[in-house]
């Protein structure tokens, strides 16, 4: 009964809807640390169909501007596929769940490579039996995508589980995915380094995401006395205490920020 109240609890803690959002997180004294794929952009069936337009292109760099340089994206993706998306506009960022970040000044600090060179042969021969799945390889994390066979995610998850043991490796859970990334990071640890520097080092954290991936990132700004924001309905345990609709009404809420709070050039 007291496990089933505090489940209640946390779901409940995520039921304001964010109206103001430069009221919550004014541009003058926040950090801002987006997640992508169901956060500033909604989810596509294959990754490689993300792509940002020119009028969240601009409302980012007039954030950017407005909060002197603090702004991030914080994804499991790449940052080379980071870039993609938002081709020509270049944001400090954290890919790969915060195995590789890469700060204002263009420097990087990455998690050191091969640790999937061992088990990578096993769950490409597990993706290839099964129909429907696929894998996505990002180097130092591998991902399998079942959205087209969901009633695979316990074989999924029991699969890749099992590589955990003995290795400095950690599974995470996602909308359709299950992925297998280093224990070392996540995006908890990548918003914790990118506020030891500037500009975001004495700024109030923001963090906006979507996902089971994000969690980490939500209870590390929590703790860091920020703002956490879910997106979509907040209808599972989460550590973040606010919550939006879904990604076009954080598109619509950074819009009114550039209006309102803003100076445009």
């Amino acid at each position: 009964m007291a496990a089933e109240q505090a489940l209640k609890t946390r779901q409940n803690q995520s039921a304001e809807i964010v109206g103001d959002f430069g009221a919550i997180a004014p541009p003058d004294s926040s950090a801002y640390f987006f997640d992508v794929d169901g956060t500033l952009l909604e989810l596509r069936r294959r990754p490689e169909e993300v792509v940002a337009d020119e009028h969240l292109r601009g409302l980012l760099t007039r954030l950017q501007t407005a909060a002197g340089g603090a702004v991030a994206l914080v994804s499991g993706r790449s940052i080379t596929d980071l870039d993609r998306i938002f081709d020509p506009l270049t944001l400090p960022a954290a890919g790969l769940h915060g195995a590789d970040i890469r700060f204002p000044d263009g420097s990087r600090q990455v998690a050191r490579s091969g640790l999937m060179d061992e088990v990578r042969p096993f769950v490409a021969a597990f993706t290839a039996a099964h129909d429907g799945i696929w894998l996505e390889d990002k180097g130092a994390t591998l991902a399998i995508h079942f959205r087209e066979r969901p009633e695979l995610a316990g074989e999924v998850l029991a699969f890749l589980s099992q590589f955990q043991q003995g290795r400095d490796l950690a599974v995470q859970e996602g909308k359709m995915v299950v992925e297998l990334k280093s224990a070392a990071h996540d995006k908890g640890t990548a918003i914790k380094t990118l506020l030891t520097h500037t500009p975001f080092a004495g700024r109030r954290p923001v963090f906006v995401g979507d996902d089971l991936t994000d969690e980490h990132g939500f209870a590390e700004v929590q703790r860091s006395g920020g703002v956490a924001i879910r997106i979509g309905v907040p209808d599972v345990p989460t550590e973040a205490r606010l919550h939006m609709p879904d990604p076009a009404y954080l598109r619509e809420r950074l819009r009114e920020l550039a209006a309102h709070h803003l100076v445009l050039g």
